[in-house]
């Protein structure tokens, strides 16, 4: 579906190397990492799928290419998230998030910062970033317009010598605990909102005062881990301040909108997944005396899951394109995420409908889907919100 969107050679290339590594090297693992037990150390975390995607430069794709990557736009990292999320979501999220968060020392670092730490994801199989946010008391509200002092994260900074000493707590950080480098945003001035009175510091796993005290054990996505962060007299250098900046506003240009934009795309694999699954079942399987799709019910509700599949891809698609030609309206992929996570959970739902009893059952897929898909009623949380406040027409571009 969709294979020939106006797609070039190239991406054409990258679909199928995307295709052909999710078989190889993802399929034959993810019903084995998502049933291990989640605890400190990931046991269950897919190591050798990332050693293997670093080796064809999979990891890299989108960095610039003097840092090893193919400058992959928005469109290409879409193709390829979809291709890697119709097989198995957690792998495809940690492969994406290896794209994403280094796009923040990509756009905002010094020359130093890129050479130090683009250069060691480029060179280490299994370097990867993690952007360290959310803490116990303050999620949402940090990206919400709320501009008052006493809102968003309070995770403290405070100057000694040529550094920052970083004290304070962080929760459900994705690649929190298997990640190499955290971008941690922290509070430079309290008098003034979370918008303008932030930081972001590069703080290496093995900096002193730095742990990761838990990893949370979750109903879908399990091997995608997610951590909880301490910092306790945590000294940064400044060669460590992403920019060199102590109040750097990053929340618009280049980065602006990709992360509703992946979070779409994720769930649009999944979706894709679950409807074809549902699909050959139901030209399969026999009930009063003929398959289950000739059955006016069963051929509605398939029609219905095809319908919602292809609008959501279609909106996911024409997003990406918009962004790949150099803008960024992020009406359309805050639009794109409330939609996609909207329609993952009714083909999900719907396919394990069609699938009867065999669909709760862990021999096959379904159930892993729907578990999976539940994550995006947290995840799109955020467009969600926005989208209901009115801010997604008013919000400027």
């Amino acid at each position: 579906m969709m294979d020939e969107f106006e797609l070039t050679d190239q991406q054409k290339a990258f679909q199928t190397l995307a295709r052909e590594f999710a078989e190889r090297h993802i399929k034959p693992i993810a019903a084995e990492i998502d049933r291990m037990e989640v605890k400190m150390g990931l046991p269950n975390f897919p190591w050798d799928m990332l050693r293997e995607a670093h080796k064809i430069g999979l990891k890299t794709i989108a960095f610039p290419m003097e840092y090893g990557g193919m400058a992959a736009d928005h469109l290409t990292q879409v193709i390829i998230t979809d291709e890697l999320a119709y097989v198995d979501a957690t792998c495809a999220k940690t492969i994406s998030q290896c794209w994403k968060q280094p796009q923040y020392i990509i756009h905002f670092g010094t020359k130093d910062q890129r050479d130090r730490f683009l250069g060691a994801m480029r060179d280490e199989p299994t370097y990867m970033m993690a952007g360290a946010i959310t803490e116990p008391d303050y999620g949402s509200d940090n990206m919400l317009p709320y501009e008052e002092p006493e809102g968003g994260l309070k995770l403290s900074v405070k100057r000694k010598g040529d550094g920052y000493v970083l004290n304070g707590v962080k929760h459900f950080i994705a690649l929190g605990g298997a990640a190499s480098l955290y971008i941690v945003r922290g509070r430079t001035d309290k008098t003034v909102s979370v918008r303008k009175g932030t930081g972001r510091f590069l703080v290496p796993k093995d900096t002193p005062g730095f742990s990761v005290t838990a990893q949370h054990d979750k109903i879908g996505f399990r091997a995608y881990p997610n951590g909880q962060l301490a910092f306790e007299d945590v000294y940064v250098p400044k060669e460590n301040l992403l920019g060199g900046k102590e109040n750097y506003d990053m929340s618009g240009g280049p980065l602006a909108g990709w992360n509703e934009l992946e979070l779409a795309a994720t769930a649009m694999g999944i979706a894709r997944a679950a409807f074809e699954a549902a699909l050959d079942y139901a030209k399969q399987r026999v009930q009063g005396g003929k398959t289950i799709i000739e059955h006016q019910a069963v051929a509605g509700l398939l029609a219905d899951m095809y319908m919602d599949l292809q609008a959501g891809r279609s909106l996911v698609w024409q997003t990406a394109r918009i962004f790949s030609s150099g803008r960024r309206d992020t009406k359309m992929s805050m639009a794109s995420a409330r939609f996609a996570t909207k329609v993952v959970l009714k083909i999900t739902t719907d396919a394990l409908t069609i699938f009867g009893g065999m669909g709760v059952m862990k021999e096959l897929p379904l159930e892993k889907y729907v578990r999976d898909t539940m994550i995006f009623t947290h995840l799109a949380d955020g467009p969600a919100r926005q989208v209901k406040a009115g801010n997604l027409l008013m919000r400027p571009e």
